[in-house]
C-alpha cells in the first residue's frame, strides 16, 4: 500500500476541492499519481451525478454577462437541488466559469456547453454531493445590451436595442430593470399569438356572461378585458415603472431605440 503524506492529500484537495477522505482513498488507488487521483475523483463526480438525476434541481442562480464590445450579452440558469448549494462561492463561480465559456464561443448550444464544462461541474458535485445541472441558456446580440440581474440572483434579464443614439446610458437599464419588475411576455401587442387572445378571449366571455346582461354589452366588457390584457403582456405597452403618464412605447421612440429581443430567467420558471 502506497505510504501518503499530508502534503499530497491537501494538494489533490485544493486541485479538486474534494474532501479529504475521498482525496486520500483516490491516492490510494492512484497509487499516489496525482494525475490519475484527479481523474479518479472526476469520474465518481459523474458517478454522484447519475446517481442523483433523478432527484429536481429546483433551485439554482441566475447568471447575465456582456461581452467586452457590449454587443454580446448570455444568460444562464444552472440548477442545483438546494438552496443551500446555490448560495455556495464555489456555486457562484461556476456559473461564473461556464457564462463566460458561453461569451469566448459565442453560443448557447447547450451540449457544447456541457461538454466544455463537464469537468468543472462534476468537480463541485463531488464536493456538495448534489446534482447540478445547466438548465437553459441564451445568447443575443444588438447595437446596445442591457442586462438587469437582481442582487438575490433568482432573476436575470438581456435586452438587445437597435440604434444609432448611445446618449443615454441610464435608459437601457432603466428597461431591463422593468422587464424584470413586470414580466412582460411579447415586445408588442402584435407579437401575441392568436391562439393566445382567443383562449383569453374564452376566459373573459366566460365569466363576463355571468353578469346577465345584453349580449352588446358583454362583447363590450370582454373587448376592454383584452385590450387590457394585450396591455399587459406587451413591454411597449406596459406604463414606464418610475412615470405613470408614459408607456414603454413613449420612451421608445423618444431616445430613437428598436427593441429587438429581451430574455427574462426567473429561477424554477420556463
Amino acid at each position: 500500500m502506497v505510504l501518503l503524506n499530508i502534503n499530497l492529500i491537501k494538494k489533490l484537495r485544493n486541485l479538486t476541492g474534494a474532501g479529504i477522505l475521498l482525496c486520500k482513498e483516490a491516492l490510494i488507488k492512484s497509487n499516489g499519481n496525482i494525475e490519475q487521483a484527479i481523474n479518479i475523483i472526476r469520474m465518481l463526480g459523474k458517478s454522484i451525478l447519475k446517481k442523483r438525476s433523478i432527484n429536481n434541481t429546483g433551485f439554482g442562480a441566475i447568471f447575465v454577462k456582456v461581452n467586452k464590445t457590449k454587443k454580446v450579452g448570455a444568460i444562464l440558469e444552472l440548477c442545483s437541488e438546494t438552496d443551500f448549494v446555490s448560495n455556495n462561492i464555489n456555486f457562484i463561480k461556476l456559473g461564473d466559469k461556464i457564462i463566460n465559456i458561453m461569451l469566448d464561443y459565442n453560443t448557447e448550444d447547450i451540449n457544447f456547453i456541457n461538454e466544455k464544462s463537464k469537468n468543472y461541474i462534476n468537480s463541485l458535485v463531488v464536493q456538495v454531493n448534489e446534482r447540478i445541472s445547466i438548465k437553459r441558456t441564451s445568447i443575443i446580440h444588438g447595437d446596445i445590451i442591457s442586462y438587469y440581474l437582481h442582487n438575490n440572483k433568482k432573476i436575470g434579464v438581456l435586452l438587445s436595442i437597435k440604434t444609432n443614439n448611445f446618449n443615454n446610458n441610464k435608459l437601457p437599464k432603466l428597461l431591463a430593470m422593468h422587464i424584470a419588475a413586470y414580466n412582460p411576455k411579447y415586445i408588442s401587442d402584435k407579437d401575441i399569438p392568436n391562439s393566445i387572445l382567443d383562449k383569453e378571449y374564452e376566459i373573459q366571455y366566460s365569466i363576463a356572461k355571468q353578469c346577465n346582461k345584453p349580449v352588446n354589452i358583454i362583447k363590450k366588457i370582454v373587448d376592454g378585458k383584452i385590450l387590457q390584457f394585450k396591455k399587459d403582456i406587451s413591454f411597449l405597452n406596459q406604463i414606464i415603472i418610475t412615470d405613470n403618464n408614459k408607456i414603454i412605447k413613449d420612451l421608445v421612440n423618444e431616445n430613437n431605440y428598436i427593441i429587438n429581443k429581451f430574455i427574462r430567467f426567473e429561477v424554477g420558471n420556463n
